[in-house]
């Protein structure tokens, strides 16, 4: 028994001391990358502003959406924005100097209470940014009930938006996604469009890494492929979670195999939450095929009536169906892209998504 014991809390004091170690590989990782981001500050414009405006990451700055800001105002000449007088920076040493404190809400969620600021001046804004879904990063902590003064995420109502895609008409103006999108009567598509979408011969496709989602897409997919296999259709896995492969790092030819081979798109999300529509719908409009979708999102604010299909809504069994009815009805198909003659969906990368 006393050797039982002993071995318990040696084996416990080694394991303690593993968790320690990573710890400070952590720490000393993160400090690493900060520092050779400090030390290449030649891309740092210091312009000549009398009203410089200052940023506090709070939280850490790799991953979305802080990790495209960049150091200084880096970021915000580089996307030539209106306004370049912001600087951002990590250093918490200047907190009482800073007017906005931004907070990742992926990490917020697991500081504890004597890690937030200790402090905060009146004038100061605290921004809760988030590009992820609640229902994976839920901020749900009383303590940060009317904590944040801002809200900096991919939802249609964000004081700051910025999401995973953007809406522009044919004259290259901004015009959506947005909560009160209205959307113009769709011309028919071009001869041309046709000959090209008549050359697919294939029915559907879904890249997909993620086999265990709080969304259960891979339940539905499951029993949407039972249900296809009455037309002799399927559902052509690409992935960890399929029996198909497209190498990511050829993810163009990928792409191109979507646009010449299928005519839809499984755009499921991991995760259902108000306005969360990420770049898988991108993946189908950009490429020519119908999309699937699968969210909790009011679609009719990212899509007009008539360019997509809604999983959720239909069901397996309706949905394969739904899809063996366009299949063997070549107009049916055509007129799902009639939105191209009146709109171009961008990935956010530009001023347009990244300036505030």
């Amino acid at each position: 028994m006393l050797c039982y014991r002993w071995l318990i809390r040696k084996m416990f004091a080694v394991l303690s001391l593993l968790i320690l170690f990573w710890i400070v590989y952590i720490i000393y990782t993160y400090n690493t990358k900060m520092n050779l981001i400090r030390a290449s500050r030649k891309d740092i414009t210091h312009l000549n502003h009398k009203n410089m405006k200052y940023i506090l990451q709070w939280t850490r700055r790799f991953s979305a959406p802080f990790d495209w800001m960049g150091e200084g105002n880096s970021a915000f000449v580089k996307y030539k924005c209106k306004y370049t007088n912001c600087y951002v920076t990590d250093d918490r040493s200047y907190f009482l100097d800073q007017r906005e404190i931004a907070f990742n809400g992926r990490d917020v969620i697991h500081l504890w209470p004597f890690q937030m600021p200790s402090q905060r001046s009146p004038r100061q804004k605290f921004i809760f940014g988030a590009m992820e879904s609640p229902d994976n990063f839920p901020a749900c902590h009383e303590n940060l009930d009317g904590f944040f003064n801002w809200t900096w995420t991919y939802k249609l109502d964000s004081d700051i938006r910025w999401g995973y895609l953007a809406i522009y008409d044919k004259n290259g103006q901004l015009v959506g996604p947005k909560v009160d999108m209205v959307w113009p009567n769709m011309t028919p598509v071009s001869e041309g469009l046709k000959a090209q979408l008549k050359k697919k011969t294939k029915a559907v496709a879904w890249f997909v890494s993620h086999c265990s989602t709080k969304s259960g897409r891979e339940h539905y997919v499951s029993r949407l492929n039972n249900e296809l296999k009455a037309f002799g259709l399927s559902v052509d896995i690409y992935g960890s979670c399929g029996s198909l492969t497209c190498p990511r790092n050829n993810e163009k030819s990928c792409f191109k195999m979507i646009k010449d081979d299928y005519h839809f798109y499984l755009s499921f999300e991991n995760s259902f939450s108000e306005d969360y529509v990420t770049e898988k719908l991108l993946t189908a409009l950009n490429n020519y095929a119908v999309p699937i979708v699968f969210g909790a999102a009011l679609y009719t604010r990212f899509l007009p009536d008539g360019s997509y299909i809604d999983a959720k809504a239909l069901g397996p069994t309706a949905l394969a169906t739904e899809i063996n009815s366009i299949l063997e009805n070549k107009t049916k198909f055509y007129d799902f892209f009639r939105w191209r003659n009146h709109f171009v969906y961008k990935g956010t990368d530009g001023p347009d998504d990244n300036c505030f």
